[in-house]
């Protein structure tokens, strides 16, 4: 694929390119207790990869579709109640990027 071919590519392809190869131990863990009393809830906004949702108003994540920006962290900590344990995975594992 071009450079020009990847730049057309919308989010949700390029998504759709990345591959991962998971670590077993769990490299987000969040505090739902906190989650619960959180008005914002940033994470459900910041995170491409829609690891975050509401399942009737609980916060419910998936870590296999983390893409290890770590903005869910950052936005919990700044704008939400700091409930997000945020951490890289093990040398080697987890995503691996294409096109950059």
């Amino acid at each position: 694929m071009s450079d020009e071919d990847a730049q057309n590519l919308s989010l949700e392809s390029k998504l759709g390119l990345l591959s991962f190869d998971w670590d077993s131990s769990e490299f987000i863990k969040v505090n739902t207790d906190i989650c619960k009393t959180c008005e914002k809830k940033p994470c459900l906004y910041v995170c491409p990869s829609e690891v975050y949702t509401l399942d009737e108003d609980e916060l419910v994540y998936n870590i296999e579709g983390c893409i290890e920006m770590g903005l869910c962290t950052i936005a919990c900590d700044q704008l939400g109640k700091g409930a997000i344990e945020w951490n890289h995975p093990q040398g080697g594992k987890g995503v691996n990027y294409k096109l950059g």
